[in-house]
């Protein structure tokens, strides 16, 4: 066309209006090509590049490029028209939900196949699904933005089928007891890779919800629940299997006098450095089992409680203790489930474990809690999301096996991110809390 408008259209007489003539026939006869091509069956593939030609490359590279004031004019009609073009763009969409949908599958069957395998293989579930929706996602909003929202929401409701899925076959390979005869560190090996699915899955539905309708938002909830279902029963599986490993240390800890001879503590701490550096292979955001930064000093307190030996350090510490997370007050009876317990009880179980019997020095310490109890009168219990605590039963009355094995059985995802640098004694600011004076 600019061939035509530079050398013929200057050998008609200027009123003939041949640059028009040719324009409209060149134009007439891409549409008719295109419609023929439009009423067949075309592979997607191919659907795709029609539906780009006509709504970019035309446009752009060909009317684009000559200044048409015929086209200005507005004498050129579409190419197609628009209930042909919504007619491709619906067979598209058709198509991907379903190639979408059996690929996710198959990609799906494949992987877990290899799940009970005693070689330890790196996983690429979740970077395959990841590559077979974006292909898609990515072709589409090239084409128009209308076609890119329909493309993401139909991608992301085929990711939340997937995922649930997913969440089932995940749960069935921890429910068979034939998997768990697997030597624990493939188990274990497994379980983190399952799990490291979650991150990249949950941002590519988040990245659909955004591009995708309104109505997508049920699509990405589903998406989230499946992906958390997995994160918890992946946290549990591994919870367990550590505490299994801890068992026998906690059983000796508590047949000795403890405090005197390091080597069940050492086990402990032993066990979960080699825990840590197992888990390290999990992505963040899994790794990271919770937000509750606020729990980070729990294992520091405990700690000052159990190694301080004179009665005023132990009072201040247990003043910071009891001020910093007041749900000990409110911790449950394992008799009465209803009522509150005085957080006494707690302070009472710590210094059974260290082993304090004076019962002088005892209630001094304990006397710091009564103390808090009285000045607070009666305040309610902390949110459910700053307790920590209210999930550890209090035996009746309380022995020194209580806290412990109660400790042990509290699900590590109520736990911020392990931090085991912090199981030596870390130094903290002053407590505004001054001791009791000594009687």
């Amino acid at each position: 066309m600019a061939v035509v408008r530079g050398r013929l259209t200057p050998a008609y007489p200027a009123g003939l209006g041949a640059f028009g003539v040719y324009l409209r026939g060149y134009h007439g006869a891409l549409a008719e090509w295109l419609g023929a091509s439009a009423r067949r069956r075309l592979p997607l593939a191919d659907r795709y590049a029609l539906l780009h030609w006509h709504n970019q490359v035309y446009p752009r590279e060909v009317l684009g490029l000559v200044d048409m004031v015929a086209l200005e004019n507005g004498e050129l009609g579409p190419l197609l028209s628009p209930g042909t073009l919504r007619g491709l763009e619906d067979e598209c969409v058709t198509d991907v939900k379903a190639q979408t949908r059996a690929a996710l599958l198959r990609v799906l069957q494949e992987d877990e196949e290899h799940w009970g395998d005693l070689e330890d293989r790196p996983g690429s579930l979740a970077q395959d699904v990841c590559e077979l929706l974006e292909d898609h996602t990515e072709r589409a909003p090239r084409i128009s933005q209308e076609l890119g929202e329909r493309m993401a929401h139909c991608c992301l409701g085929g990711l939340a089928e997937f995922l649930q899925s997913f969440q089932q076959r995940v749960e069935r390979f921890h429910e068979n007891l034939g998997i768990r005869e697997l030597p624990p560190d493939t188990y274990i090996s497994r379980t983190i890779a399952l799990v490291n699915c979650g991150p990249p899955l949950r941002a590519l539905a988040e990245r659909l919800a955004r591009v995708g309708p309104p109505e997508s938002e049920p699509a990405r909830e589903a998406s989230a629940s499946a992906l958390d279902r997995v994160t918890r029963l992946c946290h549990r599986v591994l919870a367990d299997l550590l505490f299994q490993e801890l068992q026998p240390h906690f059983n000796k800890l508590m047949r000795r006098k403890w405090l005197s001879s390091p080597e069940a503590l050492d086990g402990i701490v032993g066990t979960l450095g080699a825990q840590a550096l197992a888990l390290r292979r999990m992505q963040d955001e899994p790794y990271q089992e919770s937000q509750a930064s606020w729990l980070d000093a729990v294992v520091p307190h405990l700690a000052e409680v159990l190694q301080l030996e004179d009665t005023p350090s132990i009072q201040v510490e247990v003043a910071v203790l009891v001020r910093d997370y007041p749900d000990i007050r409110w911790a449950r009876d394992p008799v009465h489930l209803s009522a509150p317990v005085p957080r006494r009880k707690h302070v009472a179980a710590l210094l059974d474990i260290r082993g304090l019997h004076s019962s002088a020095a005892r209630q001094e310490i304990l006397a710091v809690a009564r103390d808090l109890e009285l000045s607070e009168g009666g305040a309610l219990p902390p949110p459910r999301d700053r307790a920590f605590f209210s999930d550890i039963p209090v035996p009746h009355p309380s022995f020194c096996l209580g806290l412990p094995l109660a400790l042990g059985r509290l699900p590590l995802s109520r736990l911020a991110r392990p931090s085991w640098a912090c199981l030596p004694l870390r130094p903290r600011p002053p407590s505004p809390w001054r001791p009791r004076a000594q009687r």
